[in-house]
């Protein structure tokens, strides 16, 4: 894998000379048990999704780097990489060499649906905490990254929508959407905060919104995907809802986020003259 920056060229030279130095072999066995533990630590966070775990790990003034982000702050890196440790089961830490307070990773994580993938991580620790990340990865893994942090948002979405949680709704979507529901008409022209809170109000209790057959593509700072959704519930007069529906979703890559740009959703209708919509479907 090609090394992309000086910086990182340069804690590579670095680090042989250190391996290859007998004279320093006795200082670097002493320096290396902290700054191993740590970076340890923060993987096996995102193992267990413990987000308390990570967070006395990194400094009030993290940045982090990766092909598809350019040094980041701390905040951001939680909104935008710490989702994606819901998808990431297990990680084998392959190499970890040590040089003063800067050290290279190369691991092999594995997905909670089985894909692995390898990646090198260099990191930088200043007062026992990490101060800067920076991940190199090839094309491979940067469409992968784009793929969990669009299921991240969809997820989010669907997640929202069983809370009947307004906010966590509408805070995936761009501002300008355009939205095709079910209801009509042909296209939203209601507020989307006072679409969905008519909406939930017709449901008593939680709303079972439940996604199946989720594909993603994604090309530069545009993605679309599709999937079935399963909407249950029962409403204030009583009347359980129960229905499969069709739904694609387009997202723009705005200021580092991902936020959903169309939702389209539909069901099919019977074509035997009725114009009864097929409300009966199964996957």
């Amino acid at each position: 894998m090609a090394v992309r920056s000086t910086a990182a060229r340069s804690i590579l030279i670095h680090i042989i000379h250190h391996l290859t130095n007998p004279l320093s072999r006795a200082t670097r066995d002493a320096d290396m048990n902290s700054i191993p533990d740590l970076i340890r630590a923060c993987f096996r966070a995102y193992e267990t999704k413990d987000r308390s775990a990570i967070e006395p790990l990194l400094a009030d003034d993290l940045t982090f780097s990766s092909p598809v982000d350019d040094h980041i702050d701390r905040s951001t890196y939680f909104k935008r990489c710490w989702p994606n440790s819901q998808h990431l089961d297990s990680f084998e830490i392959e190499k970890l060499l040590v040089d003063g307070d800067q050290a290279i990773v190369r691991y092999k994580a594995t997905t909670r649906d089985g894909q692995s993938f390898r990646n090198v991580e260099c990191f930088t620790v200043e007062n026992g905490k990490v101060r800067h990340i920076e991940v190199y990865f090839g094309s491979d893994t940067a469409e992968s990254v784009n793929d969990q942090e669009i299921k991240s948002v969809v997820e989010a979405w669907a997640d929202a929508i069983r809370r009947k949680d307004v906010c966590g709704v509408v805070d995936q979507f761009l501002p300008d959407s355009v939205r095709f529901y079910l209801a009509p008409p042909l296209i939203a022209d209601t507020p989307p905060e006072k679409n969905l809170t008519d909406w939930f109000a017709t449901f008593e209790g939680p709303i079972g919104h439940d996604l199946r057959d989720l594909t993603i593509a994604c090309s530069g700072d545009v993605s679309w995907c599709h999937a079935l959704l399963h909407l249950t519930g029962t409403k204030i007069d009583g009347q359980k809802t129960d229905l499969w529906y069709r739904l694609t979703l387009c997202f723009r890559k705005v200021a580092g986020f991902w936020k959903i740009s169309h939702a389209h959703e539909s069901v099919p209708f019977h074509m035997d003259g009725s114009d009864r919509a097929a409300l009966d479907l199964k996957p």
